[in-house]
């Protein structure tokens, strides 16, 4: 099991090109939320989807017939009626208030996904930055992305969408109709391991307890994810540590990605003998620091090295063979706590084992 530590917040609007011009894409939203999961795992260390919403006027311009197949992926429709034809930017508002307020209220999540490509966004990023918060953004990789909110948040996810012929365009994958099916170019979804997870996020939705939240909009619906087994403390007597504002004092030491397994370890070795980098792990490691917090500093230290160059899908299982023979490791109370930051001096209870090339070759778990 693993704990669920994401929060995903879709401007639907925005995603579909907006109502005046709506653009379904021939990608079922499971899919999307597949990919978001994925990108998450891999880049930030995170968990699973805790909750998901979307935003609309679900009633406009047919959006009403995609409700179901966005409802049946485990995603909250969220209605919002614009005061008049002109405010478009009535969902944007209520996306903003019920992030902040999940931000705020919900201590577990630690990661969160802004699918949308419009800048108006960017106050929203830079306030959940503040608050600590890995933040991604996201969209179909043929829209057009706004320049300063692509820069804010602190990785962008193209959301890959398969070519179909003309003649698949009148028949979207969005469709009331539960036996459609994928075009038969794409795998079915019961040939890819974690692409099960959103059907179970649907039925999850269904018998797990749902989260309190203030009575301004739907309860959440799933069971809480598991505390952190080593809570953040602050140091006594000091000011709260702000990791977003440390991460950013990071000056960049390795411009480009890693060519091969090798060479990740050793752009994580070095990033690691650099003081501010060592400083900001030190006091992680102290408090026992998830892996959200420590992609900041990595991501800003090596901006364009990634997990994958280790051939590996999660961040987790890289840092495991990259922090090997330093004086940092993993550790986790259980399978369904995150991971977290620590020194080897101190044994602690649930470190992690190293992994060796040999093992992230065989896939070695």
């Amino acid at each position: 099991m693993t704990s669920r530590n994401v929060a995903v917040f879709i401007d639907a609007e925005n995603l579909f090109k907006g109502y005046g011009k709506l653009d379904i894409p021939d990608l079922s939203m499971a899919d999307i939320l597949d990919q978001l999961e994925r990108a998450a795992a891999r880049e930030a260390g995170a968990g699973d989807i805790a909750l998901a919403r979307a935003y609309a006027d679900w009633g406009a311009l047919g959006l009403e017939d995609f409700r179901r197949d966005v409802e049946r992926a485990g995603v909250q429709t969220m209605q919002v009626f614009s005061v008049s034809k002109a405010e478009k930017n009535a969902a944007d508002i209520v996306l903003v208030v019920d992030c902040l307020r999940a931000a705020a209220d919900l201590e577990q999540l630690e990661v969160f996904i802004i699918v949308s490509a419009d800048g108006d966004f960017v106050p929203l990023v830079r306030r959940l930055h503040e608050l600590d918060k890995y933040v991604i953004g996201a969209t179909l990789s043929d829209h057009p992305v706004n320049n300063v909110l692509e820069q804010e948040v602190d990785q962008y996810v193209p959301l890959k969408v398969k070519p179909t012929p003309p003649a698949a365009a009148l028949q979207p994958i969005f469709s009331g109709d539960p036996s459609a099916k994928l075009p038969t170019g794409r795998p079915a979804r019961s040939e890819r391991p974690r692409s099960e997870r959103p059907a179970r996020r649907a039925e999850q939705a269904k018998s797990e307890p749902a989260v309190t939240e203030p009575a301004v909009t739907e309860p959440v619906k799933g069971e809480r994810a598991p505390r952190r087994a080593v809570k953040h403390e602050q140091p006594k007597g000091g000011a709260k540590i702000s990791w977003h504002e440390m991460a950013k004092e990071i000056e960049v030491i390795h411009e480009g990605p890693a060519t091969s397994p090798e060479d990740y370890k050793a752009i994580i070795k070095q990033i690691l003998s650099d003081p501010k980098v060592r400083s900001f792990c030190d006091q992680l490691a102290n408090q026992g620091g998830t892996l959200p917090i420590l992609a900041m500093a990595i991501k800003a230290a090596a901006p364009r090295i990634s997990p994958s160059d280790a051939k590996v899908s999660s961040m987790s299982r890289a840092l495991r063979f990259a922090l090997a023979d330093t004086q940092y490791a993993l550790a986790r109370e259980s399978d369904d706590t995150q991971p977290v930051l620590v020194r080897r001096a101190n044994n602690p209870a649930g470190m992690l084992t190293d992994l060796s090339l040999d093992d992230i070759q065989r896939g070695v778990q």
